[in-house]
C-alpha cells in the first residue's frame, strides 16, 4: 500500500512541476492562487481565477461558447470541490498565479489550491449541448436524505426546498464525486409538521424515522451546523444507512465548505473503516488517544489517500478538523509512541516535529511529500 501511495506522490508532483500554477491528473484539477487575506472576498478571486486557468488550458477550443464561459464563470464556487490554505513562500510564489490586491500591491497573505473534479470538463460541455443535465443529480435508487438544520444564535433553520440551494447543490456536488446520491426534503407543509430544526440540531430519531419512511430513502444523513463565531463552525454528523449501525462525526471548521468537505469524505470511506473510529451517542468529539497533524494536504483526493494509508496503519484514524494549512486526524486508540514507530516507515509522509502535548491531548506532526 505505501509503495503504490508513494508512486502516485512522485507522479503527481512531477505533473505539478510541469504546471505552473496548476496540476490536472486523474483525479482532480487543482490550481493555486496567492491571496491578500483568508476572507471570503479573496477566496472568491481566488475560485474565479482558478476555473477560468483550468477552462483555458483544458477545455477543448470550440468546445463552449464565449458566452456559455461568462456563464460558468458568474458563479465558480458551485463547481469547487476542496480548496486549502498553506503560508506565502516569496521564493516559490512570487510568479504565481495571484489576486488583484495581491497584483495592485497588497502584502501576500497566503496561497489557496483550488481543486475542481476531474468530471468538470465533461460535465460542463454536457451541460450546454443538452439543457436537460438536471440527470445528474436527480436522486437515484441508492439516495440519501440529508437533514440538516442551522442554527445561527439568532436563526434556526432547516435546509432544503428553496432554502439554501447552494449548499444543497455543494452537498450533492460533493456527494457524486464520492459516488453518493443526497437529496434534501421539500420542506412543504407535510414536512414541516414532521420535522422542525430542533428535531435535527439534537438529533430526536423518532423524527429521522418519519421522514426516512416519507422520502423512501436508503439511508439518510443529518447535520447539526451551530455557527460559533465569525471564524468558526461546530458540525455533528449522523449516518444511517441499510439498518447498520449509526456513524457520529463531530468536526469544528472554519467554515462550512470545510466541514461539507471533510464530513462527506469520510462517510465515503465507512465501508472501508472500522466502527471504532466513530462515536456512538451525542458525546462529541472523543479527544482521547493522538492527533495526527498532516500539512501540504491541497485536494478531496489526497486527504482521501491520506486517510487510507493511516487507516492502513491505524484503523481507529478518524478526520477531526481542518485548520489552515493543516487536516488533523485523530487515533482515540493509539498511543504516540507506537504509533510514530508504525509512521516511521512511511514515505509519503515527512516528519515535522517530535510529539508534543496541547490543550486536546498529545500531537504529532507531518507533512504529506
Amino acid at each position: 500500500m505505501s509503495k503504490l501511495l508513494a508512486t502516485f506522490l512522485v507522479f503527481a508532483t512531477l505533473c505539478f512541476a510541469t504546471l505552473p500554477g496548476g496540476v490536472a491528473n486523474a483525479q482532480d484539477f487543482t490550481v493555486e492562487v496567492v491571496v491578500a487575506n483568508p476572507g471570503d472576498s479573496q477566496r472568491a478571486s481566488a475560485y474565479w481565477l482558478a476555473l477560468n486557468r483550468v477552462l483555458q488550458r483544458n477545455m477543448p477550443a470550440g468546445a463552449i461558447s464565449d458566452d456559455q464561459r461568462k456563464e460558468i464563470l458568474r458563479e465558480p464556487s458551485r463547481y469547487v470541490q476542496s480548496f486549502r490554505y498553506r503560508a506565502y513562500s516569496a521564493s516559490q510564489d512570487s510568479g504565481r498565479l495571484s489576486t488583484r490586491q495581491v497584483r495592485e500591491g497588497e502584502p501576500p497573505d497566503s496561497v489557496v489550491a483550488v481543486s475542481f473534479p476531474a468530471t468538470l470538463l465533461g460535465n460542463l460541455q454536457r451541460q450546454f449541448q443538452a439543457p436537460v443535465a438536471e440527470e445528474v443529480i436527480s436522486p437515484g435508487t441508492g439516495r440519501i436524505l440529508a437533514l440538516v438544520a442551522v442554527d445561527q444564535g439568532t436563526d434556526q433553520f432547516l435546509i432544503g426546498g428553496a432554502r439554501a440551494t447552494k449548499f444543497q447543490s455543494r452537498m450533492i456536488q460533493l456527494g457524486a464525486a464520492n459516488n453518493m446520491s443526497f437529496e434534501f426534503p421539500q420542506l412543504d407543509e407535510t414536512d414541516l409538521s414532521i420535522v422542525s430544526p430542533a428535531n435535527v440540531l439534537f438529533y430526536d430519531q423518532p423524527v429521522v424515522d418519519a421522514m426516512l419512511q416519507k422520502y423512501q430513502s436508503s439511508g439518510t444523513l443529518t447535520g447539526a451546523l451551530v455557527r460559533l463565531s465569525e471564524q468558526s463552525w461546530q458540525s455533528d454528523w449522523n449516518y444511517r444507512i441499510n439498518g447498520a449501525e449509526d456513524r457520529n462525526l463531530s468536526l469544528t471548521t472554519r467554515s462550512l465548505d470545510e466541514a461539507l468537505v471533510t464530513a462527506v469524505t469520510e462517510i465515503a470511506n465507512l465501508n472501508g473503516a472500522t466502527g471504532g473510529g466513530y462515536l456512538s451517542g451525542l458525546d462529541g468529539f472523543d479527544r482521547s488517544g493522538v492527533a495526527i497533524r498532516v500539512e501540504n494536504i491541497n485536494s478531496l483526493s489526497q486527504h482521501q489517500q491520506v486517510l487510507s494509508l493511516l487507516r492502513s496503519i491505524e484503523t481507529s484514524v478518524v478526520t477531526e478538523s481542518l485548520e489552515p494549512g493543516v487536516t488533523v486526524f485523530r487515533a482515540p486508540q493509539a498511543d504516540v509512541f507506537s504509533l510514530q514507530q508504525r509512521l516511521s516507515n512511511q514515505s509519503a509522509l515527512t516528519p515535522q516535529t517530535s510529539s508534543g502535548f496541547g490543550q486536546s491531548g498529545e500531537s504529532i506532526t507531518y507533512r504529506l511529500r
